[in-house]
C-alpha cells in the first residue's frame, strides 16, 4: 500500500464517527432494574450506544424491552429468601436470630460474589462510561480495572449529609448533625468489610490492581465526591443543603406502562370490592403473615390483591384476599384506594405516582427510609415489623381509606411528580460527559 492509499484509509477511519457504549450495571431486585431499563429505552432513542449488564436472570425482562442485555452470573440477592425473623439485615422481631441469618448470608453469597465479580467485569468490557448504583456499589473498581468513567446513579440518597442518618439503617430517629455524617461512613465501611476479600481478588484477577482500601468515593472528603445521579424527586427527598454541586437529584425514572390485560378473575374481584387496596411485600414474600392479613381486612372491611408467589395461592382462606403471583404496579395502582407494601424504592414510586395514599412495613435496607419520607409528606403511614399485628395494620387501613387530607395530600404529590421527567434530566448530565 502506497503512501497515498495509506492516507486515504487513515481519512476512511477517522471520518467514522465512535458512539460512546454506555453500559448500565445494575442487580439486586425487579424494582432495581426496572429504573435502568427505563433509563437504558430513552437513551437508545438519543442514539446513544447502550447496554444494561445485568444478572442472567433478568433476561426476559430486559430484553422484551429491546434494551442490549450483557449478562453476568450470580444475584447475591436471590439469597435474600424471607424466612420469618430469619431475614439477614434486619433487626425483625428477634435480633439475635437476624444477626445469625445475617452471617449465614455472608457465608453462603461469598462464593457467589467472586464468581459474579468475575463475570460483571467481562459483561463490562468495551464500555466507555459506566453507570451503577447500589445492588453494583463496586461497579467503581470494574470502571477503575477499565480505565473508564463511572457515574453512580442511585435510586436512594447514599451520598453523607449531616441532614439525616443513612438511608441504609433500620431506624430513622436523628443522630445529630455530626453523628448522622458518620452513620453514612460507618454504613458503607461495613458493606466494604463484609466483601474486601472479594472485591480485592477481582482488582487483581481481572485487572491486575492493587488493594483498594475503600468500597466506594461515598468514603471520600466531599470536595472529591463524584457525579452522582440521584434518581428520586425532591418532592419526596428535599435535597440536602451541604450536598456539592456533583449530587444531581433528577426526578424518578419511570418506565413507561406497557400494555396489560387482566385475568376476568382479578377485573371482577376489583369491580365487586367496595374498598379495594393492593398488598405486596417485594421479593422477601408474604406466607407468614397471611393469617394476619386476612384479620385485619376483615376489622377494615377492605379487600385486597395480594402479590404473592403462586406456591403459596392455596394457604390463602378469606374471600377479601384475591392472590396474585404478577400485577404491574402502575396499573394496580390505579384500580385500589390504598397501597401496602415494604417501601421499596421503586414500589414507593409507583404508589406515589398513583396519587393513592401509602402503607408501608419496612422490613430491610432502604425501606424504613422510605416509610419515613411518606409518612413526613403526608401520603401514608410506616409501620416496621417489629410493630406490625393485627390491631395496627387494621387501623392503618381504616385511617388511609377515610382520612380526607392524607387522600388529598397523596393526590396533590402524585400531579407534582408527574411534571418531572427525571431520566430526560439524567440524559442532559450525561450528554455533558461526553
Amino acid at each position: 500500500m502506497d503512501d497515498r492509499q495509506l492516507t486515504m484509509v487513515n481519512h476512511r477511519r477517522s471520518s467514522v464517527v465512535h458512539r460512546p457504549v454506555i453500559t448500565l450495571l445494575t442487580s439486586g431486585t425487579r424494582g432495581d432494574v426496572l429504573p435502568y431499563i427505563a433509563l437504558g429505552k430513552v437513551l437508545q432513542e438519543a442514539g446513544y450506544n447502550v447496554r444494561i449488564a445485568a444478572p442472567r436472570g433478568f433476561a426476559n425482562l430486559i430484553q422484551s424491552h429491546h434494551v442490549p442485555f450483557s449478562p453476568f452470573d450470580g444475584n447475591p440477592t436471590d439469597l435474600m429468601i424471607e424466612q420469618g425473623d430469619f431475614t439477614p439485615f434486619t433487626l425483625g422481631t428477634n435480633p439475635i436470630r437476624s444477626i445469625q441469618a445475617t452471617r449465614n448470608f455472608l457465608q453462603k453469597a461469598r462464593p457467589l460474589y467472586r464468581h459474579m465479580l468475575h463475570t460483571a467485569a467481562q459483561a463490562c468490557r468495551g464500555s466507555d462510561l459506566l453507570i451503577h448504583g447500589l445492588p453494583t456499589i463496586w461497579g467503581a473498581h470494574i470502571a477503575e480495572g477499565l480505565g473508564i468513567p463511572a457515574v453512580r446513579a442511585n435510586l436512594q440518597p447514599l451520598t453523607p449529609t449531616r441532614e439525616f442518618p443513612s438511608t441504609l439503617l433500620p431506624f430513622r430517629f436523628s443522630l445529630s448533625g455530626i453523628g448522622n455524617l458518620i452513620s453514612h461512613w460507618a454504613v458503607t465501611q461495613a458493606t466494604w468489610l463484609s466483601w474486601r476479600s472479594e472485591i480485592n481478588h477481582a482488582r487483581h484477577a481481572d485487572f491486575g490492581l492493587g488493594h483498594a482500601h475503600l468500597l466506594d468515593p461515598t468514603l471520600k472528603a466531599d470536595s472529591h465526591q463524584p457525579l452522582t445521579l440521584n434518581a428520586f424527586s425532591e418532592i419526596v427527598v428535599p435535597r440536602p443543603r451541604d450536598w456539592n454541586s456533583k449530587q444531581i437529584v433528577t426526578g424518578y425514572w419511570k418506565l413507561a406502562s406497557p400494555d396489560w390485560t387482566p385475568p376476568k378473575a382479578l377485573q371482577h374481584f376489583l369491580n365487586t370490592s367496595p374498598t379495594p387496596i393492593a398488598i405486596g411485600f417485594g421479593s422477601p414474600g408474604t406466607q407468614g403473615y397471611l393469617s394476619m392479613l386476612e384479620e385485619a381486612l376483615h376489622i377494615a372491611n377492605a379487600q385486597a390483591v395480594l402479590t404473592i408467589p403462586s406456591k403459596w395461592h392455596s394457604e390463602v382462606k378469606s374471600k377479601n384476599i384475591f392472590p396474585i403471583e404478577y400485577v404491574p404496579h402502575d396499573w394496580l395502582y390505579q384500580h385500589v384506594r390504598v397501597a401496602i407494601h415494604h417501601g421499596g424504592a421503586g414500589t414507593t414510586s409507583a404508589s406515589l405516582h398513583a396519587g393513592i395514599p401509602t402503607i408501608t412495613m419496612p422490613l430491610a435496607i432502604d425501606q424504613f427510609f422510605w416509610g419515613e419520607r411518606v409518612y413526613k409528606i403526608g401520603a401514608g403511614l410506616s409501620i416496621p415489623q417489629r410493630k406490625l399485628n393485627t390491631q395496627n395494620l387494621s387501623q392503618a387501613i381504616i385511617e388511609a381509606l377515610n382520612s380526607k387530607e392524607m387522600n388529598e395530600k397523596a393526590k396533590m404529590i402524585s400531579k407534582l411528580l408527574k411534571q418531572e421527567d427525571g431520566v430526560q434530566k439524567t440524559i442532559k448530565e450525561i450528554q455533558k460527559i461526553f
